[in-house]
């Protein structure tokens, strides 16, 4: 049986530092699985930059978080759809675009993976 898998972009809310996200389909849905390091040029060659998913991203019991700051929780930004680490903030700044917002729950959401 083949695993549907992709990665998508985020960064870390404390120090802008670009992340990997591995997520895999699982019943409809995105599961966090995995996070690493990556450079903007291995992102952008591999085509994380490009890749746009929609759905819930819950996480696996043993994935690590932002391999930065350790959380395990993120938010998109309401501007430009990427995602950020989250440390439960009510006002977020985007470490992107540097959009500025209140945090609302979302149990479904579109998420963009890059595009420096």
């Amino acid at each position: 049986m083949r695993v549907k898998a992709n990665v998508i972009l985020a960064r870390c809310d404390e120090n802008k530092k670009l992340y990997g996200i591995r997520i895999q389909e699982k019943n409809g849905d995105w599961i966090r699985t995995w996070a690493f390091p990556i450079k903007e040029e291995i992102a952008r060659q591999e085509g994380f930059d490009k890749v746009e998913i929609n759905g819930s991203f819950a996480h696996t019991e043993d994935f690590p978080g932002c391999p930065y700051c350790h959380t395990k929780q993120f938010f998109v930004c309401g501007k430009c759809r990427k995602i950020n680490c989250w440390h439960g903030q009510p006002t977020t700044t985007c470490q992107w675009c540097g959009n500025t917002g209140q945090t609302k729950v979302a149990e479904k959401l579109d998420v963009r993976g890059g595009g420096y």
